[in-house]
């Protein structure tokens, strides 16, 4: 009996130890009471001080009333303590306020040294706005020859990572040049030429793809004048040519050339928001979201509307919404949760009637079974999902993107259709069954 009694009392002192800080609104307070700890480092700077001292008696007397709501389990107190933590949450903003404040001053003069101090331990919130943190991350990488911190040094790998990762295939720009004295290179999918006639040099774009693609074009005129009002920007949709200027020659030597760069997708293209595409897996099978929307891993950026979902390698993936087939890969067999692996993802990409792409990644070696050129149905099967290139485990990454510059394409958000009806924003964690 006595046994029974020491091992249930060890059992009890053992969760009260756990219980670090009160469960009563913990989602609220636990995050402000952990903020303390690298709140405190900043105290042996001088203008910070009594701040943080009030702010530390300030946490502690509410902690401190939270066991106890924890075990009173009183309404009135539950009132009081409710108010302690939004007054304890302001008190926090005010000293992230202070921070940021003396850290914009020590930029603006130019004091590395207090920089150093006010940006050497993270918190959350720290840097969280984006002109200061850019403007911290400019100021550091002038001056971290001096000294190094470790902080900003994670901050700026896991953005430079997550700028890389959501660049994904299609956001690859290509670039080319003309010169009227050159010959045409037969591999270029974008081509320029010209033709002399007359006074005049009729200039033309071919585009020999299967898809659109948005075209930026410089051009390097001596005594030459074009006649017509000419784009910088232009359009070619898929296998098509198109008048691009025409030039007069003027008086004197003359000379011109094109340098011109594009990428996949028509700039000018606007989604069909109204359709609900089809989830990418067998009809009434689920499988969990392990990533949704604008996460913090690496839906970001340009890859903010993608959606990855957890399945085991070889598992049918079918097309989301009818298209054509334009891009395919599937001779990779290598993959890894580092930017090395960035450029050996296997994929499907199909082009919509709306002018939208739609992106199926990281499928398994030799896990394409269509072809460039196929068109598909809704529901058609196209491949088996892998765990090539940029990945943490097997996977199928899809999006939905338009080209929004010669330079620069983006994810959109879309919606689903399953057998619990429309969904709007999928959800991290959350499994869906494909109707």
């Amino acid at each position: 009996m006595l046994l029974k009694f020491l091992i249930v009392n060890v059992y009890l002192c053992s969760v009260l130890l756990a219980l670090e800080y009160p469960q009563t609104f913990s989602k609220l307070g636990t995050p402000l009471y952990k903020s303390l700890k690298p709140i405190s480092k900043y105290s042996d700077i001088e203008l910070l001080q009594e701040k943080i001292l009030n702010y530390e008696q300030e946490v502690s007397k509410t902690i401190a009333h939270g066991f106890e709501v924890d075990k009173s389990k009183d309404k009135n107190e539950i009132k009081k303590y409710l108010f302690k933590l939004r007054k304890l949450q302001k008190s926090y903003d005010y000293l992230l306020h202070l921070l940021h404040d003396n850290i914009n001053k020590a930029i603006d003069n130019k004091d590395y040294k207090l920089f150093v101090q006010l940006t050497s331990y993270e918190f959350d919130g720290l840097l969280k706005n984006s002109n200061l943190r850019n403007k911290s991350v400019e100021f550091y990488k002038k001056n971290s020859q001096k000294k190094r911190i470790r902080f900003l040094d994670k901050k700026i790998k896991r953005e430079k990572l997550i700028e890389e990762t959501s660049k994904e295939i299609y956001n690859e720009v290509i670039n080319s040049s003309y010169d009227p004295n050159s010959k045409t290179d037969s591999t270029k999918t974008v081509v320029m030429d010209a033709k002399k006639i007359g006074k005049y040099i009729y200039v033309t774009f071919r585009n020999r793809n299967i898809y659109d693609v948005t075209v930026s074009v410089k051009p390097r005129y001596k005594n030459i004048i074009e006649s017509v009002n000419t784009p910088k920007v232009i359009v070619l949709k898929a296998r098509s040519t198109k008048n691009y200027t025409k030039l007069q020659l003027g008086k004197g030597p003359s000379s011109y050339g094109y340098s011109y760069s594009w990428i996949i997708g028509d700039k000018d293209a606007v989604h069909d928001d109204s359709y609900s595409y089809r989830l990418p897996y067998a009809k009434g099978v689920s499988y969990i979201v392990s990533q949704g929307f604008n996460t913090v891993h690496t839906h970001k950026g340009q890859s903010k509307y993608a959606v990855d979902f957890a399945m085991k390698e070889g598992t049918k993936i079918y097309a989301a919404r009818d298209g054509v087939v334009v891009k395919t890969k599937s001779d990779s067999n290598i993959g890894g949760y580092s930017d090395e692996f960035l450029k050996h993802a296997n994929y499907v990409m199909i082009a919509h009637s709306d002018g939208t792409y739609a992106n199926y990644a990281h499928l398994k070696r030799n896990g394409v079974a269509v072809r460039v050129g196929d068109i598909v149905q809704r529901g058609y099967i196209l491949g088996y999902s892998g765990n090539t290139g940029y990945s943490s485990g097997p996977h199928l990454h899809f999006s939905v993107f338009s080209a929004i510059s010669a330079a620069k394409t983006h994810t959109l958000p879309i919606k689903f259709d399953s057998t619990d009806g429309v969904i709007q924003k999928p959800i991290e964690g959350s499994s869906y069954i494909a109707k």
